[in-house]
């Protein structure tokens, strides 16, 4: 056995979180402690050449030499969250999912993986995705290789009544909310920014025929109108007021805006002013039933009191 395989074979057992010893290895390749160090040694200048993101580290308790990264490392512990928020998205396909899973799990060690497994293995398996059973991440991929190039697109698109229209559009960022993943995308017929389902698009292709243009300032910003936006509906920016009697908590993380303006305590209530796009934000304080009054501004407080009547009317 040469030199080269015998390092080859050091390196792999230290990849795979071996912990390896001298007297060991010499008595396994029948050579010398002194050739085994060689190699050692060689194996970690190897690291220095190439800029690698490895170090030799050796554990005098056990006698033993451990590779160790010098690139920053996710935990176990935040790699569980990651998985468990993942799951509970039901975003992805179950092949994708679990190709998702896996391998956010080989950026751990071994022995982390190992631990990891047994906490996730039932939810894993009775993961159920949403119904469109579409795969997204090259389809993710691929339109934020668009935003990043600026590109105009037509689309292929299936509306919600399953209705295909063409549409062509300048994507502007991609967010996910309640299950979907969206394309914020500005279409020039209508001289808006309109919310696109990925799973519902059919087909993409460049289209250098009629580019779409936006400026700067025009662009969309995709931290801020996570802000605003709710269930992914558009709308006109308002500032609302509620009263609502329900955990304030819950109000407060629904809008990212929102502060309480005033407390109640006799009737067990708080004022909740907010900046938000009026369909989601009517879609979510709707959903309140009589833990919410909307005060204000008077047209929405109307569009409000008209929804609620249209609702009696079906019973």
């Amino acid at each position: 056995m040469n030199a080269a395989y015998r390092q080859l074979t050091i390196f792999q057992l230290l990849l795979t979180n071996h912990l390896i010893r001298k007297a060991e290895l010499a008595d396994q390749f029948h050579v010398s402690s002194r050739m085994i160090q060689r190699d050692i040694s060689q194996i970690r200048q190897f690291f220095t050449d190439q800029q690698l993101f490895y170090r030799l580290t050796y554990d005098h308790q056990s006698g033993g030499y451990q590779l160790a990264t010098t690139q920053a490392t996710v935990s176990k512990q935040a790699l569980l969250l990651l998985i468990k928020i993942v799951l509970a998205s039901r975003a992805l396909t179950t092949e994708e999912m679990n190709k998702t899973i896996d391998g956010l799990l080989q950026l751990i060690p071994v022995a982390d993986q190992n631990e990891i497994r047994p906490i996730i293995k039932n939810e894993r398996f009775y993961y159920q995705p949403v119904h469109h059973g579409r795969p997204l991440l090259d389809a993710v991929w691929q339109l934020t290789g668009y935003i990043s190039h600026r590109q105009t697109i037509t689309i292929t698109y299936q509306r919600q009544h399953r209705e295909i229209v063409t549409r062509t559009i300048l994507p502007e960022a991609i967010i996910f909310s309640e299950y979907y993943f969206y394309v914020v995308a500005y279409n020039a017929k209508y001289k808006n920014n309109l919310f696109y389902r990925v799973d519902r698009i059919l087909h993409t292709q460049v289209n250098n025929q009629q580019p779409i243009t936006r400026t700067r300032a025009e662009r969309v910003e995709d931290g801020e109108i996570r802000q605003l936006v709710h269930y992914m509906q558009p709308g006109r920016k308002l500032t609302v007021r509620f009263k609502f009697w329900g955990i304030v908590e819950a109000a407060l993380d629904r809008f990212p805006t929102a502060k309480v303006i005033k407390r109640c305590p006799d009737e067990g209530a708080v004022l909740i002013e907010a900046i938000a796009f009026d369909r989601g934000a009517k879609m979510w304080l709707l959903s309140q039933g009589a833990l919410v009054q909307v005060q204000s501004p008077s047209d929405f407080v109307a569009d409000m009191r008209a929804e609620l009547q249209r609702t009696l009317d079906r019973y």
